[in-house]
């Protein structure tokens, strides 16, 4: 009797100290998003989006996880401050015949200062004090979407202003363009063809010879006229001359 007694005492110890060893990770987080509330019987999301306006009522944090664990699991909220909002320890929902379950926590918004922190909101879920999922969500102002709506139709309106001027503009150059090719048109009938170019060529090469000869005629009969009148004036100088001698 007395050597079963060490045996016995080894066993509880070995019992002991396996239930003490950190155990293996089964679990597996298939999937998270954010929702108003989920299905009770099918567990699936109901309402799914990440963004909700400063008057709704909820959102909600649903996570699938597979081989769910017995070990704590908490949800915490963070607003776009960074500053814990809430934080709550959530029970896992079993699916039915299946080896998965969901975990869902949620804030209110409308009635809460959740509604006066707009921006991103950083949720994330710990099981056994160990982050293993996260995800992000947006808060924004029915002012703010109404804002955007007016300066975007500010913008529509400003882009159609300038696209009608722009098709003025083109109605315009396109009125210049066919007043261009009329024109090229009627010039192109009144310039003929390259034959013209080269006879046109010729007549002004004669008539520029025809002006320089003339040029050298006409200088050449000015001398001729100014050689004649410097004669005359010489002969009746010596008329003069000579009938004065006879007087005297």
């Amino acid at each position: 009797m007395k050597s079963t007694r060490p045996i016995l005492a080894a066993l509880i110890l070995f019992t002991v100290a396996i239930a003490a060893a950190p155990q293996a990770k089964a679990f597996t987080i298939m999937e998270g998003t954010f929702c108003i509330k989920y299905d009770m019987t099918t567990l699936q999301p109901i309402g799914v989006g990440s963004t909700v306006l400063s008057y709704s009522e909820s959102i909600g944090f649903w996570v699938k996880i597979s081989e769910p664990p017995t070990l704590e699991i908490r949800i915490v909220w963070y607003d776009p401050s960074g500053t814990q909002f809430r934080q709550q320890v959530v029970t896992l929902v079993p699916k039915t015949g299946e080896n998965w379950g969901i975990v869902f926590d949620s804030i209110n918004i409308a009635e809460t200062t959740a509604k006066d922190k707009l921006g991103v909101w950083d949720v994330k879920l710990l099981i056994d004090h160990k982050e293993e999922a996260a995800a992000q969500f947006q808060i924004i102002s029915y002012d703010s979407i109404l804002q955007s709506l007016a300066n975007a139709h500010s913008q529509i309106d400003a882009i159609q202003s300038e696209n009608n001027l722009l098709e003025s503009q083109n109605q315009q150059l396109v009125l210049q363009l066919q007043q261009l090719q009329v024109s090229y048109a009627a010039l192109q009938a009144q310039v003929g063809t390259s034959a013209d170019y080269q006879q046109l060529q010729n007549d002004y090469t004669d008539l520029n010879n025809d002006y320089q000869n003339l040029g050298r005629d006409l200088s050449t009969t000015r001398m001729m006229m100014y050689a004649a009148v410097v004669v005359a004036v010489a002969s009746v100088g010596v008329a003069v001359y000579f009938g004065a001698i006879k007087k005297s």
